[in-house]
């Protein structure tokens, strides 16, 4: 309440419409998990879900109804959405793909699990038991959606948005079904109220923590990275009537979302302290003392991105004297200075930091599968 009321003073109307989209999910597919479940085996699942998204623009006819009617209204482009400007947002990444990365792990990702999100993971055991797949996972949204073309209907990003956006509302049926879930208190989980602050966090809030670590995002390239996200964002089903449209507007959507949500708790501090040591991991530090040396980095740059406020509430390490976060910005101006002066290293560069960041989202097959979660507990459904 005393945050709720806080953001009331900063907002009113949008911290109004918040709170009550916590209560809500995604009716459209959730409709299409629990039509599958009734009709379909799960071991026929990823096969129903193939085949419709792979003929879109002219569904099977076995296809359930729900399901067909979640794919085709998802195929729309809406008037809004400008390629030209979303090929601006994909030169502006690629040309800041590792800032954007650590931006990412150390900030954005860690704020977002400050919230009641992290209770619905916590519970299904996702983060603790798959801490590295997960980051993989946010690393592969990041580059299939700046891909050229990879949002438009029958795209590769298009297709995770709508894979990621079945699994939440399967995630979201198994969650109301578990006693450890207070529906009253905690809304619905993974509701339409945190993908909204999910999106925000990972766009406006994001650039903000690639401005401080020394990308070079221009104003209209903010502006276009928010672009490609707020139709992501679509994809995934969160509602029109609540999205934001532009950098300001996702800057201040995240600042009331996140005040409206209670303090962190046990299950924020897990989940955080799980993404930040399993980051190591997703950069190639394997061997144990250098990815404890990697750990203790990240902790003291997330720190700095995210306050000591909130970095206290997590229980991270206590600041170290020497201040990361300025070093990191000084040092990647100074090699984007160079990369201009001498385009040969920009293109070097550029190809090297690609091919990390494929190496970073690899996921493996099983990632190509639009298997559902079959249980509560991750470790005991069968793979998705």
């Amino acid at each position: 309440m005393d945050g709720y009321n806080a953001a009331r003073a900063l907002d009113p109307d949008l911290a109004d419409r918040y709170i009550r989209y916590t209560t809500l999910g995604d009716p459209l597919a959730d409709r299409a998990v629990e039509q599958l479940s009734e009709v379909v085996e799960p071991q026929q699942v990823h096969r129903t879900i193939a085949s419709t998204i792979d003929r879109h623009y002219d569904p099977p006819k076995e296809t359930p109804g729900a399901l067909r009617e979640l794919i085709e209204s998802s195929a729309v482009l809406p008037e809004w959405f400008e390629p030209e400007i979303a090929m601006a947002a994909t030169r502006a990444f690629l040309r800041n793909s590792d800032v954007v990365l650590g931006g990412l792990v150390g900030g954005a990702i860690v704020e977002g699990f400050s919230t009641l999100i992290s209770k619905s993971f916590r519970i299904r055991s996702r983060i603790i038991l798959n801490g590295v797949r997960r980051l993989k996972q946010n690393t592969l949204q990041l580059i299939e959606q700046f891909m050229p073309g990879g949002l438009e209907p029958g795209g590769d990003a298009w297709k995770l948005s709508l894979r990621i956006r079945l699994v939440h509302a399967q995630s979201r049926m198994l969650l109301k079904q578990s006693e450890e879930w207070d529906a009253p208190e905690h809304g619905t989980p993974l509701s339409a109220a945190h993908m909204l602050l999910g999106a925000a966090a990972f766009s406006g809030r994001l650039m903000q923590h690639v401005g401080r670590l020394g990308g070079d995002f221009s104003r209209e390239e903010r502006d276009a990275y928010v672009h490609v996200w707020r139709y992501t964002g679509q994809v995934m089903g969160i509602p029109e009537s609540i999205m934001f449209q532009d950098h300001v507007s996702a800057l201040r959507t995240f600042k009331v979302a996140a005040m409206c949500e209670p303090p962190p708790d046990d299950d924020a501090i897990i989940m955080a302290n799980s993404i930040v040591n399993s980051a190591p991991i997703l950069l190639g530090f394997t061997e144990t003392n250098e990815r404890r040396k990697m750990a203790k980095f990240i902790y003291q740059v997330s720190r700095e991105l995210i306050g000591d406020k909130l970095a206290d509430a997590f229980r991270f390490p206590q600041s170290r004297f020497v201040k990361q976060v300025p070093l990191l910005f000084l040092r990647n101006r100074a090699e984007k200075v160079g990369m201009k002066i001498f385009p040969r290293l920009l293109a070097d560069r550029s190809w090297k930091q690609f091919n990390a960041l494929l190496d970073a989202s690899d996921l493996g097959e099983i990632e190509h599968s639009y298997a559902l979660p079959t249980t509560l507990h991750d470790e005991e459904s069968h793979d998705w």
